[in-house]
């Protein structure tokens, strides 16, 4: 496969371009394009834009130079984790939230029938009967909860866990620490070991209903245990499971000051753990959410709809929100910092789908902001937008792309920053929600992680070109106007 710098040599050669010319059009010193043609230096991502504007190179072109580029970096296990974030979204758009085919019946046996005088369980089909025993048996108290130190590689208790909250029979809250891996950590290498941790309870955290609070803490040895049998434990009321490695064995404790020590013994590890999710649904505060993920380079946002933030005015935003909305000032000041930021960003990214935009062309609604915030927009606004949004990605000012069917999930939007963390918004089509969630993350390798991915998106097989997606958005416009 040819180097992301001999391709860009066979590229300046086709177009009978110099590196002194290159350099200077694109805004970059001739010894660090030098460097880069050699394959001494990686180029700053954004001059990729800059590369393709003064090179003119084809949708072909484009996506074989953003391939290559990105293949610089796969020894640090970046391509690795676009991989794992585009099952992540496949999986979510794939998720069925209809009436489940059929429902759990109720317990033949309370625990203290069903254990008798065991406290060893052995074998993955006694220990998975156990703690399904347990989790039934807590969820039919008021006050249930769960307390838990399992890593999220146990896919049984996470596919439960998942299964229950997506059939909408759980109100119980759930605190899990989770060991993160500290290698890297502060690195620009991408952790895969925390990445796919993260991956795999992400869809809990936004089934949830906010019941599900995730701590972390970083560890050099994060899946090594060598003298305890027992390593991981979950707490509730009226047990303690405690889990080998592989959760082949488990050890149940019933006696009131076990339980008592394990559940102190949590509150001490996540008073020294951090919160990996801050949830709200509370619109000025989601708003804030937004804005706090908005990088000073730039802006970036996948969802099923376009963001049209660049082109909102001052007075198109005061018009457009409900004045007898009872925080209706503070949503105002809001919104005005939030657009004033989006009209002013260096890079301003937007990821959507074509059934997104078919739907706000249809009925000018927001799937991120209820209509009982912000009034749906006429038919002539709706085509204003989308012929701005379509002239700006033309000529560069936004990158724009429309997502393939499938490819990330209708009820989701992502606003990423490098360093100032990653928002995950439920919106208007997510099935389980009466209102907009926001789920927050700081932690700086997931950070890095979900930026990468969504900084690549451009030069991928996930999205149309820029051109490709300018043409659909003006044929809607032509069907509508």
């Amino acid at each position: 496969m040819l180097l992301f710098s001999e391709y860009l040599r066979e590229l300046l050669k086709n177009k009978q371009m110099t590196v002194s010319s290159l350099a200077r059009s694109i805004g970059v010193e001739r010894t660090q394009l030098s460097k880069a043609l050699s394959g001494q230096r990686v180029l700053p991502y954004h001059v990729l834009e800059e590369l393709t504007y003064y090179l003119r190179l084809t949708p072909g072109e484009e996506k074989k130079l953003r391939s290559y580029y990105d293949d610089q970096f796969a020894k640090k296990g970046l391509r690795r984790s676009y991989e794992m974030i585009d099952k992540l979204f496949y999986n979510l758009s794939c998720l069925d939230f209809s009436a489940p085919a059929f429902e759990e019946t109720r317990l033949l046996i309370d625990l203290e029938q069903y254990a008798r005088d065991r406290s060893v369980f052995m074998g993955e089909t006694n220990v998975q009967f156990l703690l399904r025993m347990v989790l039934s048996e807590e969820m039919l108290r008021p006050d249930a909860r769960l307390e838990l130190t399992v890593p999220p590689s146990d896919t049984f208790l996470v596919t439960e866990l998942l299964h229950r909250y997506l059939d909408d029979k759980i109100t119980m809250e759930i605190c899990q620490i989770i060991c993160f891996d500290a290698a890297s950590a502060q690195g620009a290498d991408i952790n895969l070991h925390n990445l796919k941790s993260f991956c795999r309870i992400l869809p809990i955290c936004l089934l949830s209903g906010q019941h599900y609070h995730p701590y972390y803490y970083y560890d050099s040895n994060a899946p090594i245990h060598y003298t305890d049998p027992f390593p991981y434990f979950m707490v509730t009321h009226n047990c303690v499971v405690c889990l080998s490695e592989d959760g082949s064995c488990a050890l149940l404790l019933r006696y009131p000051d076990s339980i008592s020590c394990y559940r102190r013994h949590f509150h001490f590890l996540t008073d020294r753990s951090h919160s990996l999710i801050q949830y709200t649904d509370d619109p000025l505060e989601i708003l804030s959410s937004y804005q706090k993920c908005t990088g000073a380079d730039g802006f970036y946002t996948a969802m099923d709809q376009p963001c049209f933030g660049r082109f909102y005015s001052e007075s198109f935003v005061h018009s457009h929100l409900r004045q007898e909305l009872p925080e209706f000032p503070q949503i105002l000041s809001a919104a005005k910092e939030r657009f004033s930021l989006l009209r002013t960003v260096p890079r301003f990214f937007t990821f959507f789908s074509e059934a997104g935009v078919k739907r706000f062309m249809t009925d000018g609604t927001l799937d991120d902001y209820p209509v009982e915030i912000v009034k749906p927009f006429s038919v002539q606004e709706r085509c204003l937008l989308m012929r701005q949004l379509a002239e700006a990605i033309r000529n560069g000012d936004v990158t724009g792309h429309i997502f393939n069917e499938g490819a990330f999930p209708d009820y989701l939007a992502i606003c990423t920053a490098a360093e100032k963390g990653i928002g995950f918004f439920t919106t208007r089509q997510f099935p389980l929600s009466n209102g907009l969630c926001s789920v927050r993350i700081r932690e700086p390798n997931l950070c890095l992680a979900f930026h990468g991915w969504m900084t690549h998106l451009p030069g991928s097989n996930l999205t149309l070109t820029a051109k490709e997606t300018a043409e659909t958005l003006e044929r809607f416009v032509e069907s509508f106007a």
